[in-house]
């Protein structure tokens, strides 16, 4: 039953989503080898909760997989199985962004195809796949625009599949300008035999060591956080943010936005009712 319902999210599922549910249900498999799901009983449910925990999983990993697990329950006529669980809490992790002053350090470090490449995470806030399926014709050079389209000869459909258009600054406009094209490749940065791209973060790490960067803090990921937290702290309203980011709901972009940090020069303005501070030969009086 597992391999039919595999079977079916292959083929209405994006591949990385196929291959974690497999991982998933393979796994929850092992644990209860010839037994139905029907004869499942919620405490041998709670138990193998139980046991991915000693594993070390994450409280947010055990979450995903048990929610991948009571999907398949709920497609063969279990439902509602998680409201019976005990499951731990979710660990709302504080967004990440990348200072001006490690952005200056890594792009220094830089070639000029790695810069172009960054440039575009940066300024775009694409994910990893929509760089890797970037094709010449989705950037409109004279509008300013890139575009997020599937590419169905390569397997790539947008994430939820909608399809959307970036505004993109001109200095990027003008970094894309000089980016050369590989012979015969429709992709903008592709591998060096000119396929698909596979190995972004792979680049982002050589990048970080060059510059003399901590590797285990740079990811592809932390550059469409900033780029959400710029572009609010620009003045974009958070729905035109979300609609460049390709989030289905307001709550998604809103996690990834970093609260402001530079914030002690405002703070200071504020006084204590009724108190006035006097500041005398370096020491404070507070003088009601």
């Amino acid at each position: 039953m597992i391999d039919h319902y595999l079977d079916q999210i292959e083929t209405l599922k994006k591949r990385n989503t196929h291959r974690k549910y497999e991982a998933v249900l393979n796994r929850f498999a092992k644990q209860f080898p010839g037994r139905t799901f029907e004869s499942m009983q919620i405490e041998e449910l709670n138990d193998y909760v139980i046991a991915l925990m000693r594993k070390r999983m994450s409280p947010n990993t055990v979450l995903h997989n048990i929610i991948i697990v009571a999907q398949f329950f709920r497609r063969y006529g279990r439902p509602g199985i998680t409201r019976e669980l005990q499951l731990p809490q979710k660990i709302s992790s504080l967004p990440v962004e990348y200072t001006e002053e490690d952005l200056a350090q890594f792009f220094s470090a830089c070639d000029d195809w790695e810069r172009a490449l960054f440039s575009t995470f940066l300024l775009t806030g694409m994910r990893e796949q929509e760089l890797q399926h970037l094709v010449w014709t989705d950037i409109n050079f004279r509008l300013r625009t890139i575009r997020v389209t599937a590419k169905g000869k390569y397997g790539f459909c947008p994430k939820r599949w909608e399809e959307r258009e970036i505004p993109v600054p001109t200095k990027l406009v003008e970094v894309l300008e000089r980016h050369p094209k590989f012979p015969g490749s429709p992709f903008v940065f592709p591998s060096p035999k000119g396929n698909r791209e596979q190995h972004m973060l792979d680049r982002c790490k050589e990048v970080a060591k060059r510059a003399a960067l901590d590797q285990g803090r740079l990811d592809l990921k932390t550059f469409r956080s900033t780029y959400a937290t710029r572009m609010l702290r620009a003045g974009f309203d958070v729905r035109t943010v979300q609609y460049w980011m390709g989030h289905k709901s307001l709550e998604t972009t809103m996690r990834y936005l970093v609260p402001a940090t530079e914030v002690h020069a405002r703070l200071d303005q504020v006084e204590i009712p009724g108190a006035a501070v006097e500041v005398n030969r370096g020491s404070v009086n507070i003088v009601p």
